[in-house]
């Protein structure tokens, strides 16, 4: 007697934990990177979903939103320290030369 095959969920499982991962990094910049792996991820198991090879389409998609959110979180925290290095170029300089009596 032939056994049907079990679900093929794991490809959601990762893509919704490298989205979280994504998600907490993002001010890092590490976030950027997994985010794109997160939305990579869930794709591929929106797909097995659609197949039918795989029964978990809402963590697919939770990856995929955390990925985009972690994307965008850190594109805007790329932003951000462009500008605070442009309010004082010298300032990590400063802080490189002499780190305990500069407020690195």
């Amino acid at each position: 007697m032939a056994h049907p095959e079990a679900p093929r969920n794991q490809v959601g499982m990762a893509s919704l934990l490298i989205g979280g991962l994504a998600l907490v990094t993002c001010w890092l910049l590490v976030g950027v990177p997994l985010g794109i792996a997160a939305l990579l991820t869930g794709d591929i198991a929106r797909r097995r979903v659609s197949r039918g090879e795989a029964t978990n389409p809402r963590a697919a998609i939770a990856g995929m939103v955390l990925g985009v959110v972690a994307i965008v979180a850190g594109l805007i925290a790329v932003g951000y320290y462009a500008w605070l290095d442009s309010q004082d170029p010298d300032r990590l300089q400063r802080c490189l030369d002499n780190p305990a009596t500069n407020n690195c």
